[in-house]
């Protein structure tokens, strides 16, 4: 089964069209990356995925249902840009941020309780940053706070996993490891990842990926 298939899609800003007659698909599973220049309308194909924007043509579907025929998508997980992750206010801390990612578990009052903050306190222990549960968010490295990222992205068990320019922003050393961890968190949790990158050449060297497609003049060609 393929976990996205994407027929025929157009989309534009105000009669501005950004994509057209956009095809592609991604099996059930697999790790895969969306590159093209600044501007080509990466990001906005991801809105599109995540269900963020509306009013286009065309067909996207998720494990085989229309978008149309979802009414939740906190399946999917999501990692921001670095970009985004700076803008989080002090003094959020780790487990904080984590613990949004249950926020449909919270019930009527959105505050989550002791057993939600129990499961966040968990998942930064699988990523080895426990002793960070309590540090604001915004004083740890960008590598620091991408692993802290994705364990709010997983803590719903995603079948989807979606990364925004995850390695923009950060130094190196940092890049490699997060790709490493993305690379262990698809093989052996088996979750379809979607990596949206301008910095092909890095993530196809420390990547296993099943496939890549360019965005070039609003359409999908092999990269």
């Amino acid at each position: 089964m393929d976990a996205i298939k994407v027929s025929n899609l157009v989309f534009g800003y105000n009669a501005m069209p950004v994509l057209k007659d956009l095809s592609f698909s991604i099996p059930e599973g697999d790790l895969c990356c969306i590159t093209g220049e600044n501007g080509s309308g990466k990001s906005t194909l991801m809105k599109l995925i995540l269900g963020e924007l509306k009013g286009y043509k065309g067909t996207i579907s998720l494990f085989g249902k229309t978008m149309k025929e979802y009414n939740d998508l906190t399946w999917i997980g999501y990692v921001p840009q670095a970009s985004v992750m700076n803008k989080v206010a002090f003094p959020t801390t780790c487990r904080e941020i984590v613990v949004q990612g249950l926020y449909k578990q919270f019930g009527i009052v959105r505050i989550p309780r002791k057993k939600h903050y129990q499961v966040a306190e968990q998942a930064l222990a699988k990523m080895d940053l426990e002793r960070y549960a309590r540090v604001p968010f915004n004083q740890l490295s960008g590598g620091l706070q991408q692993r802290v990222m994705i364990c709010r992205a997983l803590i719903n068990d995603p079948k989807l996993l979606i990364l925004d320019e995850p390695t923009a922003g950060v130094d190196k050393e940092s890049k490699e490891s997060f790709l490493g961890l993305l690379n262990k968190i698809n093989q052996e949790q088996k979750i379809t990842c979607l990596l949206v990158s301008h910095e092909y050449q890095l993530v196809s060297e420390r990547l296993k990926l099943d496939s890549t497609y360019r965005i070039e003049d609003g359409r999908i060609a092999n990269a």
